[in-house]
């Protein structure tokens, strides 16, 4: 299944990249993880990029704490493999408000400085 119909919005690419300083690809990926969970070939196989590029991609959301990484044992399948997410939609909405917080509280104290 290839990800056209689920194109993330202008709006929320926006917002991402100035508060978390993702890239168009970085939020497209997070907003992939909205809609399902999935193992990084997985999307990387949907959204038409490298597997590789996006395991960086999901290395930084993880680091903004908006995606999570669960790591999977299969039964009858060597080694394990990871699936990421965003657990709850809610929650996720919580920290980045909390975020345009602190990201107005930082612009507001550098204007006070002139």
């Amino acid at each position: 299944m290839k990800q056209d119909s689920m194109e993330c919005p202008t709006e929320i690419k926006e917002l991402l990249k100035v508060l978390y300083n993702l890239s168009t690809s970085e939020t497209e990926v997070m907003y992939y993880l909205c809609e399902k969970e999935a193992r990084a070939s997985e999307i990387a196989e949907d959204l038409n990029k490298d597997r590789s590029t996006v395991q960086r991609y999901l290395s930084k959301l993880r680091a903004t704490g908006l995606v999570e990484r669960e790591s999977i044992v299969e039964e009858g399948r060597k080694g394990r493999h990871y699936v990421y997410s965003v657990s709850d939609k809610e929650e996720m909405k919580e920290k980045v408000r909390k975020r345009m917080k602190e990201w107005e509280e930082e612009k507001l104290s550098v204007l006070d400085k002139i």
